[in-house]
């Protein structure tokens, strides 16, 4: 191979930037070798420094993380908060994610001085040197770069999905996208939709159709509680049934902005109360649970993920045999389709397409199967959350905080 010779004159400035182009190479070998030790077996965890120690993701932010130390598995006080940030050879180890850590992750990190995460705190700061592999995640497409993934939330036993009958209305495909996830990460899904006091203002049909999409979801297998948190307490039996299957486990809430997670979660006496205010133009000070995703442990048991409503969730593309696992009503169908790569859309001698014809199958959730396979599904929108337009920053202990560019990132 011919090297390039240096001959004088102006090929000193050409030499300058081959050598700037080959440090650079170089750089991003050595990052990339040390990208791929950042997810570590927690087994090899016992390797690190003494001094270093085990904690979970309870909030992300653009350029930090507050963590809650893990000593004893499955036992963290969300209160006890450190401040920290991913160690600067692991920055880009994720590239096709949007975050390098999200709200539940376990990680192990080493003690450092607010000089390391660049923030002046009174608050005990941390550097994130590795992270365990995820057992469950719960991911969408990027709203932001489409082609890149973004992971909300990691390590929940089950999923719980809250809509609402009005005020913002309920998106019956939000829901199938999200029972996808839950069946694919091999997680329970549990679907409340609450409200249920302003259905006196909605019409017959309307009432009728959520009975008959409710009615359809449990005998799918599916768990649903119909509520109106607004005027529950703890002692109602529906609310205590719920908190049965929470207790002892990491639940992820999700769902549109304004359906009432943070009233629900509060019914469970969280560690840090949920701020629920109806004049959305506020500044909510401590702990940024509006806008950000945050795991709290739950004073009568368990622990809950309660992420930011969303405005879009598209998810990543799936082929036919994949999504259709995630629509339980058609799994016992793929078989008997004519061909074996059948879509489900057009095909001649579809075992789908005939169940839908017969009513075996809700014309509703095919719809949303096709949506889902062709990508057309995920961008009803949500209810437009002014707040985020008109706050500026919020302050936590100290922080300035700065809102993401993505209201419901939470990253």
């Amino acid at each position: 191979m011919t090297k390039w010779k240096y001959r004088g004159g102006d090929d000193a400035d050409h030499l300058a930037k081959v050598e700037k182009t080959r440090r650079s190479k170089d750089k991003l070998k050595k990052h990339n070798r040390d990208g791929t030790q950042f997810e570590l077996a927690m087994d090899q965890w016992t390797k690190a420094d003494t001094a270093w120690f085990p904690a979970r993701v309870v909030e992300v932010h653009k350029r930090y993380a507050f963590i809650s130390p893990e000593a004893v598995e499955n036992d963290i006080d969300t209160r006890d908060v450190w401040l920290s940030t991913v160690a600067r050879r692991h920055l880009q180890s994720k590239r096709g994610e949007r975050n390098n850590i999200v709200v539940g992750d376990k990680v192990l990190c080493r003690p450092t001085n607010d000089k390391d995460v660049q923030i002046t705190t009174d608050l005990p700061c941390c550097v994130i040197e590795h992270i365990a592999p995820r057992r469950s995640r719960i991911a969408r497409r990027d709203p932001m770069v489409m082609e890149r993934e973004h992971v909300l939330a990691s390590n929940m036993d089950q999923l719980l999905i809250v809509g609402s009958y009005a005020s913002p209305g309920v998106k019956w495909g939000l829901i199938d996208r999200y029972l996808v996830l839950a069946a694919e990460e091999n997680i329970p899904a549990i679907i409340v939709i609450n409200k249920e006091d302003l259905l006196k203002g909605e019409s017959q049909e309307f009432k009728e159709k959520c009975e008959t999409e409710i009615a359809y979801f449990r005998n799918l297998g599916y768990t649903v509680f119909s509520l109106q948190v607004e005027h529950q307490t703890y002692d109602d039996p529906t609310i205590r049934e719920l908190h049965g299957m929470m207790d002892g486990k990491t639940t992820i809430l999700s769902g549109h902005s304004g359906v009432g997670k943070s009233s629900l979660v509060n019914l469970f006496k969280p560690e840090i109360h949920q701020e629920v205010e109806e004049n959305s133009n506020i500044n909510y000070k401590g702990r940024h649970t509006t806008s950000y995703a945050s795991m709290i442990k739950l004073g009568r048991g368990g622990y809950v993920i309660d992420t930011p409503g969303i405005r879009s969730f598209v998810l990543r593309e799936r082929g036919p045999i994949e999504l259709s696992y995630g629509f339980v009503e058609m799994r016992g169908l793929v078989n008997k389709c004519k061909f074996r790569e059948c879509r489900h859309i057009d095909e001649p001698g579809c075992a789908v397409m005939l169940a839908v014809a017969e009513g075996t199958i809700s014309e509703r959730r095919y719809t949303s199967y096709k949506g889902i396979l062709t990508g057309l599904s995920g961008r009803e929108g949500r209810t437009r959350d002014d707040s985020r337009e008109s706050s500026g920053s919020d302050t936590n202990r100290g922080l300035e905080i700065e809102p993401d560019d993505d209201a419901d990132s939470g990253a």
